[in-house]
């Protein structure tokens, strides 16, 4: 695996997605639990914003909700684990 500018920098923010999976009452879409996929990592000029790292992407990416949700201090992403393993 070759090292890029992500390996160094623990992550932001992680990436997970969740599938719709129906209708509510009122109209509003119903979610699936939320997957983590990969994460965000802030980039050195932090002005050109962040590289987005997939582990993998939903085969039905279009009819569902991508998300990022911040790392409390001290967290791990599961990106983080699969680079340790390698």
């Amino acid at each position: 695996m070759s090292k890029d500018s992500t390996s160094n920098n623990r992550p932001a923010y992680r990436a997970c997605f969740s599938a719709r999976t129906g209708i509510d009452r009122n109209g509003q879409s119903t979610l699936s639990y939320p997957v983590e996929i990969g994460a965000a990592f802030h980039r050195k000029d932090a002005e050109k914003g962040l590289i987005l790292k997939f582990n993998l992407v939903p085969a039905s990416v279009q009819d569902g909700v991508l998300f990022l949700i911040p790392l409390a201090e001290g967290e791990t992403a599961q990106t983080e684990l699969f680079e340790q393993q390698a």
